[in-house]
């Protein structure tokens, strides 16, 4: 981004060149490194999901069950299974994102746009997890480079497919839906477009956009609308609606911290500088209008209940591009505020490089360590063996589903785990069928809570007696402590 300095190509090497080369070098990185990274808790959750393949899930919908089933189906029940969807995804919001800066501005803003996205912490180790940001940025960041074309050329099937891209979106994260939100913004302050608000584009978008969601609203009138109990949980206002400036300040600070700091800074610098700077520019319009409604929906949630950091992240793909484009300009005209961008971007590198290396060797203490729930898992799968060996005992239930979606994947057999009894519509594992208890039924109950066992399962169960206590360990190095307890029914 710095004017005159970055990224120049050699002759005959185009720019587009440098970034799939750059793109096809990076992903095969991470198809290796990804399966040296144990599965986080959530991925084995999903994993699970993808053994009942459904329309929709409690807590999401069925997008990212169905792509770890696809990925399976091919790679078997791993790790590389599991994430491979994910590695590609990313690779593809890549792209999408410097196609759309290409479009948008030029070659070189386009460049930095991509080396922005890669070495950003949130994207980089995202890259390398299955999580529902994999599919939903990369559908949030098609559907940008899908609607400006829909806006150049007036083409109905443009319109179709934004409304497809953003729908697949949205089977995977619901954020996305407010994809839609942010297209109506854009077409209220773009005078040039404003025709197209009500119009048969928008119905065939709106339309594509519908028959996506089938799946997801077949679903709930199934399940009683579960989804509707998900979201209002999530949301953080069961209660009454209260203004907690520490909980705004928690939210803010977890995401800068996944984003960086200064490149957190430096894109809502970047964002408030070109709308002050550049009203009327109709490029900077379209990209305000897919940052600020993401964040402005989820800072005011997070003014009663801190929101995840990671939930705002489709809105980045806009935020980074906002950000080369005011830095490129401000240190053109200023040359000093160079540093500030080295210094920026370097931050966030070594951020990315220091989570890397924290997920494979133990250079960080543990209570720092965002990779920590990465780690031990093998290590716990063994404990639970041994004991299960020891015992006979088939039934296996865990407190919470960390422990029972990691049981299930690196216990050797792939057992069926479950969870204790708990109302419909608490967690997916209440839309599944439950264990059966008879009398003499004896089950291993897994839990990282060192408190008393919960009184409802004691009355369940009517005996407990504890059989391990024990810390997994990930490089020699103690990790998550756990207990095992013995359940019998009478």
């Amino acid at each position: 981004m710095p004017s005159g300095s970055g990224l120049p190509s050699r002759a005959g090497l185009q720019p587009v060149h440098i970034a799939l080369f750059g793109l096809a070098a990076l992903t095969l990185f991470r198809f290796w490194y990804c399966t040296w990274v144990e599965l986080v808790p959530d991925e084995g959750y999903y994993w699970i999901w993808s053994k009942h393949l459904a329309a929709s899930y409690r807590d999401k919908g069925p997008g990212i069950a169905w792509a770890i089933a696809l990925g399976t189906r091919v790679f078997g029940d791993t790790v590389l299974g599991i994430r491979v969807v994910g590695v590609l995804l990313s690779a593809g919001t890549g792209w999408e994102l410097y196609r759309l800066a290409r479009r948008l501005y030029d070659e070189r803003t386009a460049l930095w746009c991509l080396l922005v996205a890669l070495i950003m912490p949130l994207f980089a180790v995202g890259a390398i997890l299955m999580t529902i940001d994999s599919l939903s940025v990369f559908f949030w960041a098609w559907a940008m480079n899908l609607l400006w074309s829909a806006l150049d050329t007036g083409k109905m099937r443009y319109w179709a497919v934004l409304g497809l891209a953003i729908g697949l979106g949205f089977l995977a994260k619901f954020t996305n839906g407010i994809q839609l939100v942010c297209i109506a913004m854009f077409l209220l302050w773009s005078k040039p477009h404003r025709h197209f608000l009500f119009s048969g584009q928008t119905v065939a978008m709106l339309g594509a956009f519908g028959i996506c969601s089938l799946p997801i609203l077949i679903w709930n009138l199934e399940t009683g609308w579960v989804h509707a109990q998900a979201l209002h949980s999530r949301s953080g206002a069961e209660g009454a609606f209260m203004v907690r400036p520490l909980e705004l300040l928690r939210f803010l600070g977890e995401h800068a911290g996944v984003v960086s700091p200064l490149l957190m800074i430096g894109i809502v610098v970047a964002a408030i500088g070109l709308a002050r700077n550049q009203p009327r520019d109709l490029r900077v319009r379209f990209l305000l209008c897919q940052f600020v409604p993401l964040y402005a929906l989820f800072t005011f949630f997070s003014l009663n209940h801190a929101g995840k950091p990671n939930w705002p992240a489709p809105a980045l793909v806009a935020g980074i591009l906002l950000f080369v484009v005011f830095w490129r300009d401000l240190t053109a005209r200023r040359p000093p505020w160079r540093w500030a961008v080295y210094i920026t971007l370097g931050l966030a590198l070594l951020i990315t490089i220091v989570l890397h290396l924290a997920a494979l060797f133990p250079i960080l203490p543990q209570r720092v360590n965002p990779m920590r729930r990465a780690q031990g898992w093998p290590s716990f799968a063994e404990h639970v063996q041994q004991v299960r060996r020891q015992t006979g005992i088939g039934l296996l239930l865990g407190d919470h589903y960390a422990q029972a979606s990691m049981m299930r994947f690196y216990l050797p057999d792939h057992p069926i785990t479950y969870l204790p009894d708990a109302p419909y519509g608490s967690s997916q594992f209440t839309l599944w069928p439950s264990y059966d208890l008879k009398p003499g039924t004896q089950a291993l109950y897994v839990t990282d809570n060192m408190g008393p066992l919960p009184r409802k399962l004691e009355e369940e169960f009517g005996e407990s007696r504890l059989l391990d206590d024990f810390w997994s360990v990930y490089r020699g190095r103690a990790s998550i402590h756990f207990r095992i307890y013995r359940l019998t029914h009478h």
